[in-house]
């Protein structure tokens, strides 16, 4: 391989390593308590709307629109929506 090779590559693979690092960066994980709208959506005590994701567990919780859950998952911003994928919920008794 010649020089100006070694260094595209280089270049290409340093690029590669910076955007699957911002992906990683780019979801958090969380514990969330809010109420199940008829939105597909929960909305948390201080007003923030996560929309739910389509998951198995996201598709469960999302059948129980009007009750408090507490979901733990995975929440990435899209475009300024806060989206959470839900790995598991409980329903809060009131």
């Amino acid at each position: 391989m010649n020089k100006i090779t070694k260094k595209v590559l280089c270049i290409f693979v340093v690029v590669l390593i910076a955007m699957v690092s911002a992906i990683a960066v780019a979801a958090e994980d969380v514990t969330i308590t809010g109420t199940v709208n008829e939105s597909y959506q929960i909305v948390d005590d201080s007003g923030t709307v996560y929309d739910v994701a389509e998951s198995e567990k996201g598709n469960e919780v999302v059948e129980l629109s009007g009750k408090k859950v507490e979901v733990m998952g995975t929440v990435v911003d899209d475009d300024g929506t806060k989206v959470i994928t839900i790995v598991s919920y409980k329903v809060i008794e009131e």
